[in-house]
């Protein structure tokens, strides 16, 4: 059974920005919709606004998920220790290595570019 609560535990932590903190943002935004609220008016139908905020965080959650995905199925994905072993060579001056870690960091940003349209042609401009 704790074998099962450790890869749960490992699991939330590893991916904590969709488990933890998208969640975390959708309240702390109905928090201060409710407190700011009655400080500022908002334009518009501020209350349908917030009632499609729950479904516009799943639509980034997906959009990020998506992008993640695709970076780890169709391109070269580094691990973990790899990454930090090109970063400790990086800032030694290996330009190899800074070569390396910039076409991830490009792959990663259009992964995310590809994704993006995909979600905004799928939620019509959400």
């Amino acid at each position: 059974m704790s074998a099962i609560f450790a890869k749960l535990r490992k699991a939330i932590y590893a991916s904590q920005e969709f488990t933890v903190w998208l969640p975390a943002m959708v309240v702390l935004s109905v928090v201060g919709f409710i407190v700011l609220g009655g400080i500022v008016r908002l334009g518009g139908d501020a209350l349908a606004w917030l009632a499609e905020l729950p479904a516009h965080c799943a639509y980034v959650g997906a959009w990020l998920g998506s992008a993640w995905l695709i970076k780890a199925v169709y391109m070269h994905d580094l691990p973990a220790d790899a990454e930090k072993e090109l970063h400790a060579a990086a800032e030694l001056g290996n330009r190899h290595a800074q070569w390396v870690l910039v076409k991830d960091r490009i792959e990663t940003f259009t992964a995310l570019i590809i994704t993006g349209g995909f979600w905004l042609l799928l939620g019509g401009g959400v």
